[in-house]
This record gives structure tokens, C-alpha cells and sequence, in this order.
């Protein structure tokens, strides 16, 4: 109403109480019984366990009348745990907040000191504030949550900060403003080879061939930019002729699933989330193993059988990476994802034009090219790390 005049902030008179010790069972019990009698408010708390230690912090309002007994009574049942305790307790004023709480995200196989150095003062450099760091994840992948204050301004500048300093690290790291990752459905689009599986299906059927030399040697020319990937594919595939549908077959069952495949795609269709694939590899070998995991949305190479053998060519048009990122937006625009809530997930050059289209693209133990340009480079043989990088580790994940 115009003319009013604002109330003031209110003051408060809190108490920080801190236990820290050995674990045991009925400790929290023992603290809460101890402030029971008392007219209290808990506005917040946390319990950490690291190795068999434990530290109980509780924040409370208080009436300051009552800090001397509730101290006395807290140190009491503190000696009773064995714990160590300390408390303070001051007036503050309840100023409403204009930062926004954010995540950061590291995932890896071990952190040295250094880069959580590094991490943490790119977070500071921005004026955010850490309010909380923890593990979240202990195996198959170690992950590590800061949780964040930090102006809404600033928020692009930490995440390309991070971003530099996850490729110079290569570590997995990543930026969550709050509420992004549980609040919108997201399309997650796979690589197929060397990524969703630990196989390259042209270099399996070069070795049911006998071509694996001749293939090579087209990839090598190909990886160092003197051969377009089209062109390297219809070489490639040209050795394949005379291959039977049989020899598909065989090839098949030589296909491995990367590590962590399998928990995150159901765990992703779980949540509701779209998960797509799109390969430059054939759609012949590929399509039993869609079936098998779940995956409807894909698309990939159609290699020409005549009698029951290949001709050495290709159905169509390849699977180049310009059709890998209309690939993308066609599934988003399909299914109604704005492609800021789309996922990319690739190994080589030929993905490139996909991690840049989409919202979030992750390069997946990959090529030198492909990191310049991710938003996440992801240096672990463990696709379980994305789930802790998209930040759903909120949600209970347990690996296959």
C-alpha cells in the first residue's frame, strides 16, 4: 500500500551448537533430549559422519534469558556421549536473501588437493559463498557437493570459470542453480560407440572381415583431418562386402555396454526423462541392443544387404555430425524439451556439432577436439557419474 512505511528487519537471538566425536548409536536422541524443556526453535541442522567421527550442528532461536541453562544442560548431556561441544550464540538480523543457491558438482576416482584448491577459488573469485560441501557419492564414482550463495549475476561467469578449470584438471565438474535438475524433464541423446558401449562396431566387423589393417588406416587418416568422416565411413564400409547377415549376428554379441550404462538409463526413464541415441555405426548390429536396454528413440546407419550379404554400401544418407545434431533437435522438438533441458553425451569430432547444440554437452573420455568444446569433460570409464553431475543425487541411486 503506498505511504507505508516497511517494517524493519527482525532481529533474532540464535545459538550455534556444534558436537563432534566418536560415532554411537543415540546421539542425536541425547542432544534432543537434552533441549526438550526448553522453548526452542530449530531453523537448522546437519549431521556429517567422515571415518567413525561424527559432527552433529544444530542452529536454534532462543529466548537469551535461557543461554546460560540450555548451555549447562548441553554440556551435560555432551560428556554423557563422549563428545566434544561448543556453542555460540548471537542476535542477528533476518535479512531476506538476494543470493541464489546453487550446486557445484565434482565427480572423479580420487581428488587431490589441488583442484578442490582450484574449485573453491573460483567460487570465492565471484562472491559466492560456500554454505556447505559434502560427499555425495562414494562408489562406483567419489562425488562431492559445494552448495552455494552466489548473485544470480554471476552465475555464467563461475560456470565457464569451472569449465576451464575442469578441462585443465580433467575433472567432471559441474554448476546446478537450485531446483534446475529435479524441476523439468530433460532428453539425455548417447553416442553409441565408445560411449553407450566400450566397442567400435566398424572395427568388429573389419576384424570378422579380415580388414582391420585397411580400416585402421582410413580411421588414423580420418582422426587427423585429411578424410571427411563421410567419406572414411564409405571407405570403411566398401571393405566390408561379402560380410553375412550371420557375421552381424556374431558381431552382436561382441558388444559390451559401458560401465554404468544400464543403472543410468533406467534410472533416467525412471524419473521420466527422454534418453535417445544416434550412431555412426548400423542400425543392424545396434537395434537387438536398443531393444534390450530400453531405448525406442535412435537412429543410426543402414548398411545394404543383398542375399543375405553386404554390398559395401550405405542406405541413405550417413550419420554424419550435422545429422547427429538435427538428430537432437528433431527428438526435442518431438517430445517438447526446450534444448536448454537437452543432454549430449559423446567421444569423438563427429560429435562435436551435437555437444554445441546441446544444453548441457558431456564428452565422455574423449578425443582432445571434442573436450575444447564440452561443457563437461567427464575422464572416468562410469557413465553413473552423469546422474551425480546432472544433479539428481538427491534421488536414490544404487549401481548395476
Amino acid at each position: 500500500m503506498s505511504g507505508q512505511t516497511q517494517k524493519p528487519p527482525r532481529a533474532s537471538f540464535t545459538g550455534l551448537l556444534l558436537f563432534s566425536g566418536v560415532d554411537r548409536s543415540g546421539i542425536a536422541a541425547g542432544i534432543f533430549s537434552a533441549l526438550s524443556p526448553f522453548s526452542v526453535k530449530i531453523i537448522d541442522l546437519e549431521q556429517i559422519l567422515i571415518g567413525d567421527r561424527t559432527i552433529f550442528a544444530i542452529l536454534i532461536e532462543l529466548d537469551p534469558a535461557h543461554v546460560d541453562v540450555i548451555e549447562k544442560e548441553l554440556s551435560t548431556a555432551a560428556a554423557s556421549l563422549d563428545l566434544d561441544f561448543a556453542a555460540q550464540f548471537t542476535d542477528q538480523i533476518n535479512n531476506p536473501s538476494k543470493l541464489a543457491t546453487a550446486k557445484v558438482i565434482i565427480v572423479g576416482e580420487n581428488f587431490k588437493p589441488a583442484i578442490l584448491f582450484k574449485v573453491a577459488t573460483a567460487i570465492t573469485s565471484f562472491g559466492a559463498n560456500i554454505g556447505r560441501m559434502v560427499r555425495i557419492a562414494a562408489a562406483p564414482v567419489l562425488a562431492l557437493e559445494f552448495l552455494i550463495s552466489i548473485s544470480g549475476s554471476e552465475l555464467e561467469n563461475l560456470r565457464k570459470a569451472l569449465v576451464l578449470v575442469s578441462k585443465s584438471d580433467n575433472a567432471a565438474i559441474s554448476l546446478i542453480e537450485s531446483g534446475a535438475a529435479s524441476g523439468s524433464r530433460k532428453l539425455i541423446i548417447f553416442d553409441v560407440d565408445s560411449t553407450l558401449i566400450q566397442e567400435e562396431v566398424i572395427d568388429l566387423l573389419a576384424a570378422r572381415a579380415n580388414v582391420s589393417e585397411e580400416v585402421s588406416t582410413i580411421t588414423a587418416a580420418a582422426m587427423r583431418g585429411e578424410i571427411d568422416f563421410t567419406s572414411s565411413l564409405a571407405k570403411r564400409v566398401s571393405l566390408l562386402t561379402g560380410l553375412s547377415a550371420d557375421d552381424l549376428i556374431t558381431v552382436r554379441s561382441e558388444i559390451h555396454l559401458s560401465d554404468g550404462a544400464t543403472n543410468l538409463i533406467k534410472f533416467l526413464q525412471s524419473q521420466g526423462h527422454i534418453v535417445a541415441a544416434v550412431s555412426g555405426g548400423f542400425v543392424e548390429v545396434l537395434e537387438p541392443l536398443m531393444a534390450e536396454i530400453g531405448i525406442t528413440n535412435y537412429h543410426a546407419n543402414k548398411l545394404e544387404i543383398i542375399d543375405g550379404k553386404l554390398t559395401g554400401k550405405i542406405i541413405g544418407a550417413i550419420v554424419d555430425s550435422k545429422t547427429k545434431s538435427e538428430t537432437l533437435v528433431k527428438f526435442a522438438n518431438q517430445f517438447k524439451i526446450p534444448m536448454t533441458e537437452t543432454v549430449a553425451i559423446g567421444d569423438g569430432a563427429n560429435d562435436m556439432e551435437m555437444l554445441q547444440s546441446a544444453g548441457v554437452g558431456i564428452a565422455f573420455n574423449a578425443k582432445p577436439k571434442l573436450k575444447e568444446i564440452a561443457d563437461i569433460v567427464l575422464d572416468i570409464p562410469n557413465l553413473d557419474a552423469v546422474i551425480y553431475l546432472l544433479g539428481m543425487s538427491n534421488l536414490d541411486v544404487t549401481s548395476n
